[in-house]
């Protein structure tokens, strides 16, 4: 069953200042989360304290994860009106924290041109359980992949079997998400984030590597794990439809989102992950304008929008537990769970706001 609204239904409801990207705006708010990077770095330089030196550390990788928002603004052209600008911010943004911009655009514009799709979907790709490997298993049905997922996304670990060292990878020239007509800024990317790294060595081997761990390494790799589970909170879950080639569109496919609850981060990460499911229809609205965008569109969408009002915490035990491979539904995949005593769970029941697809 397809909605009953088209794509320009739902742009009509938003008011047209909610597609149109304040350069200024956007600025303020990536001069906002330097400051606290700074303030946060000052701190952690300041204090020996470990009950300090923890919740510092973490701030600082949540705020590695507000600047990576700022540069995905970017690179969706919704940070400014200018290609120019939206390249440089992409650029100055994605390179302190170790992201090649132009090869993340690219597999990340391929996320957007699939979601949902059980072949092409580039992240979190469901599987059916025949054709779930061990190693997937291993990562998923554990957690594991929350800690390590982002690095091995970038190496070219994409959806774990199909993994190519030479066409995969984000870092690499010859990589399959290559475009000749971005030659000067992807090489510009990949010299930021070679610069960067040789920076993060030169000051390890200055200051020895528990200074390396304590500034560099451990909010690196907090970062990367908010990135990865918001990813995964964003797209996997018991109610999230998943399509085949015969069911999917590309709107079906956008809506395949859940919009979640990350308390106080809401609004420090940039609503990355509460106001989700109006950016996959729109992706050129700005951050600052999905909670707009998203209220007026909500009447439209109506049993199609995806929303959980639980803290976010209780969604992911749910969904590791509940959602392992996908079964052929009624015009969808359904999400299963291997194990038995979990065979049909879906966790507690949605909250009254909660909605599901109607089929």
């Amino acid at each position: 069953m397809d909605p009953s609204f088209t794509r320009q239904d739902l742009k009509t409801a938003i008011p047209d200042r909610c597609f149109q990207p304040d350069t200024g705006r956007s600025f303020a708010y990536l001069v906002f989360d330097l400051v606290l990077i700074a303030l946060c770095y000052w701190a952690l330089a300041h204090t020996s304290a470990w009950y300090f030196e923890a919740p510092l550390i973490f701030m600082l990788g949540t705020l590695f994860w507000s600047l990576f928002v700022i540069g995905h603004d970017a690179g969706h052209g919704a940070f400014s009106r200018s290609r120019l600008v939206n390249t440089a911010v992409g650029l100055a943004t994605h390179g302190p924290i170790l992201v090649p911009y132009r090869g993340w655009q690219r597999s990340h514009a391929m996320h957007h041109m699939k979601t949902g799709h059980l072949q092409e979907e580039e992240v979190f790709r469901a599987t059916r359980a025949e054709q779930n490997p061990l190693s997937r298993k291993i990562l998923f049905r554990s957690g594991i992949f929350v800690l390590i997922g982002w690095p091995m996304y970038k190496l070219g670990f994409r959806n774990i079997k199909t993994y190519d060292p030479i066409k995969g990878s984000h870092y690499l020239p010859v990589s399959d998400l290559y475009a000749s007509h971005v030659k000067a800024s992807w090489y510009a990317g990949l010299a930021v984030n070679a610069a960067c790294l040789a920076l993060y060595i030169f000051l390890g081997a200055q200051f020895g590597w528990g200074f390396a761990l304590k500034y560099i390494i451990a909010p690196y790799f907090i970062y990367a794990a908010w990135l990865t589970f918001v990813t995964y909170m964003q797209h996997v879950a018991p109610e999230v439809p998943v399509y085949d080639s015969q069911d999917w569109n590309s709107l079906k496919g956008a809506l395949a989102s859940v919009d979640r609850n990350y308390g106080p981060f809401n609004w420090l990460t940039h609503n990355i992950g509460n106001l989700h499911v109006i950016h996959h229809i729109f992706p050129t609205i700005p951050h600052y304008r999905l909670q707009e965008a998203t209220d007026a569109a909500r009447p439209v969408l109506g049993d199609w929008y995806l929303k959980s009002d639980r803290f976010v915490l209780a969604d992911f035990v749910r969904t590791l537990i509940g959602c392992h491979f996908v079964e052929q539904g009624d015009g969808k995949e359904v999400w299963k769970s291997a194990y038995p005593f979990a065979a049909n769970y879906s966790g507690p029941k949605p909250a009254p706001s909660d909605s599901v697809p109607a089929e």
